[in-house]
């Protein structure tokens, strides 16, 4: 999942943000959260793809090699730009001719905390001294790290020589749809029900990416399993979210106490929604229900109103409208699926079981949907089984 995850559009898009920085000739980080900084197979991925673009995009970039014994990034800076000077000052650093053009990629999430204080203070200095320089020719540092390792400019870390690119609200519904789909529809049969599974591990998991990909693997469709599937999944633990309703925080990144929840992987941003985790959810199994039906209800119920238009032109066409409203006991502008079951029962009732028994199935799940309650599996094949026959034509009721 670890290659694939860089080819989706939100986190390509971040990667492709970061080389556009580079390019300019700023200093760049991607802030990642801790729970993704302890990720050894994420951050080889990130750091591959971001050298892979650097040099797709005509940069120079170069890995760098840290030493913990040797506790002096600005001397594995210098290293990985082929500046050979010793004692080296970032100045130094900055006018060297061999280091001009070039790109120090270095990934901070490996290192011991200490070090990664120290690189803050390094790359400070080297943001700073970058100022007065000419862009062109002074080398960049792209910066793979969590937020301890960022460089002291202030409360949005930013500076114009210093861009930083949060992993906050890289991932959409889109990306997680992308990354599940070929799962799904290789373990699902074609057609509605194998859309209501994957709208529910989008809805379920939301920008819980991995979750999601263990989830498509592992589950059947049936929604009563997901809550211990959930508890069985092999991903990072998170802490528990306070109740209570969040505020917006569509931002760049995540702000106040948000910052430490984000770092552990209880919230992020998703659809510009401050979003818990659904793991980190303090009533899960509540957290699941809903979530369920919220998928249930996005898919099912454009595809109940399709089928209730369809039966009720098919039933105008054949009846004609005053037989219809006699039996509903008056004029409508729309045939509503109860009274429309009314009218099908006693039209057609006797000629045409199948689709007085349909009709029925249909009312009942819209009934349950419109009052916040999930369909069970076998509701909802039954449903869908119950109308694959019928054969009718779309229209408007």
């Amino acid at each position: 999942m670890d290659d694939d995850i860089w080819r989706l559009p939100g986190p390509s898009r971040l990667v492709a943000e970061a080389v556009r920085e580079v390019k300019r000739g700023r200093h760049t980080a991607v802030v990642l959260p801790a729970v993704l900084g302890d990720d050894k197979d994420f951050v080889s991925g990130l750091t591959s793809s971001l050298t892979t673009a650097l040099w797709a995009a005509n940069e120079d970039p170069r890995r760098v090699t840290t030493d913990e014994e040797d506790s002096e990034p600005l001397a594995w800076l210098a290293q990985a730009l082929d500046v050979n000077e010793s004692p080296l000052s970032t100045a130094q650093l900055l006018d060297h001719g061999e280091a001009a053009g070039k790109t120090a990629v270095l990934d901070c999430t490996p290192l011991h905390p200490k070090l990664r204080h120290e690189v803050a203070a390094t790359v400070t200095r080297l943001v700073t001294e970058s100022r007065p320089r000419p862009a062109d020719y002074r080398p960049r540092l792209l910066l793979i790290c969590t937020r301890d390792a960022l460089p002291r400019l202030g409360a949005d870390h930013t500076d114009v020589t210093f861009e930083p690119l949060w992993w906050w609200g890289r991932l959409t519904r889109w990306d997680v749809a992308a990354q599940i789909q070929q799962t799904i529809e290789a373990r699902s049969e074609p057609g509605v029900l194998r859309d209501v599974r994957l709208e529910t591990l989008i809805e379920v998991c939301r920008w819980d990416i991995r979750l999601a990909t263990a989830l498509a693997d592992g589950w059947d469709g049936d929604p009563d399993l997901l809550p211990a599937l959930i508890d069985e999944a092999a991903a990072p633990a998170v802490a528990k979210f306070p109740p209570g309703r969040l505020a917006r925080n569509s931002g760049r990144r995540p702000t106040g106490d948000l910052v430490d929840y984000w770092d552990n992987g209880a919230v992020d941003l998703w659809h510009d929604e401050c979003v818990p985790a659904i793991r980190s959810a303090t009533d899960r199994a509540k957290a699941v229900r809903h979530a369920i039906w919220a998928a249930q209800a996005r898919v099912l119920l454009p595809w109940i109103e399709t089928r209730r238009q369809a039966v009720a032109a098919d039933l105008l066409r054949a009846r004609g409208k005053t037989a219809v409203q006699s039996v509903i006991g008056g004029a409508s502008d729309v045939l509503e699926v109860g009274p429309l079951f009314v009218a099908v029962k006693a039209l057609s009732g006797r000629n045409r079981p199948a689709l007085r028994d349909a009709v029925y199935l249909l009312w009942q799940a819209r009934n349950k949907l419109a009052h916040l309650q999930a369909l069970p599996t076998n509701e909802q094949r039954d449903l869908v089984t119950a109308f694959a026959g019928l054969n009718l034509e779309p229209g408007r009721g």
